[in-house]
């Protein structure tokens, strides 16, 4: 009858329109990081608890790129990482999905040493010509990507031959993985949820917590990195007391 017609035809509109309100996966990863990007680069100056691991990856850059060579930042936040890159005399891109992370990065920047390019938060294609990086950074990236295998393609296809990535990756047996595992299942329930909404501070780790989706031991990231063409170019290894490891991939 007519009218069951009209009331499927209602309820498929109800239902496409609760699921264009629902934000994408990586739409809540840019909404996450649009809402850090004001105390983000807190976290890298001397005393930030990041310091270290900026210093670290600093330094393997400067042990697989050497001065005029071209470096890409993939996720690059607010650049502290970028720019060091080219004051060590790199060619420097830094890309990511948060504007406002973006934003904070080319106002550091006064000297405009850096190319600073926006992705779409669906982007599926970096906007890089094939081979034109000798470096590529991918720092606390993989985490939230919906398909990793897609996007070291992409880092392999930038990548010029014998070209480095090099990026980190949670350690799944770190104590900090377990604490979060723990953290989630409490934080998921109902009533901590319900107060999430008037914490702001809590909201975001929920949203963290929900959306660092990749948490793959050693051995899954270098079969999936072997799928899209790049091998294991030095042994994967965790900084100490670091819940990351290292991964340092050739093209």
């Amino acid at each position: 009858m007519w009218w069951c017609s009209a009331m499927r035809r209602r309820r498929s509109g109800l239902r496409k329109g609760v699921a264009d309100q629902v934000p994408s996966h990586a739409e809540e990863v840019r909404q996450l990081f649009d809402a850090k990007a004001a105390t983000w680069s807190e976290k890298y100056a001397p005393e930030g608890r990041l310091a270290g691991r900026l210093a670290q990856l600093a330094g393997a850059v400067g042990h697989h790129a050497t001065s005029g060579e071209r470096v890409l930042d993939l996720g690059c936040g607010t650049g502290e990482l970028a720019r060091y890159m080219a004051f060590m005399g790199l060619h420097a891109t830094g890309c990511d999905i948060s504007p406002e992370m973006l934003s904070h990065a080319a106002a550091a920047d006064q000297s405009g040493a850096v190319g600073w390019v926006q992705l779409d938060p669906n982007w599926r294609t970096l906007p890089f010509d094939a081979d034109t990086f000798d470096v590529v950074v991918a720092a606390s990236v993989l985490e939230y990507v919906d398909s990793p295998d897609d996007f070291l393609r992409e880092c392999a296809r930038v990548l010029r031959p014998s070209g480095i990535l090099l990026c980190t990756v949670p350690d799944p047996a770190h104590p900090m993985r377990w604490l979060e595992w723990l953290a989630g299942k409490t934080l998921a329930l109902a009533p901590l949820r319900a107060a999430s909404e008037n914490w702001p501070r809590l909201s975001r780790y929920l949203a963290y917590l929900r959306i660092s989706r990749q948490r793959r031991p050693v051995g899954w990231w270098h079969a999936t990195a072997s799928h899209a063409g790049l091998t294991a170019a030095l042994p994967t290894h965790a900084p100490p007391r670091s819940p990351l490891r290292i991964l340092t991939l050739s093209a």
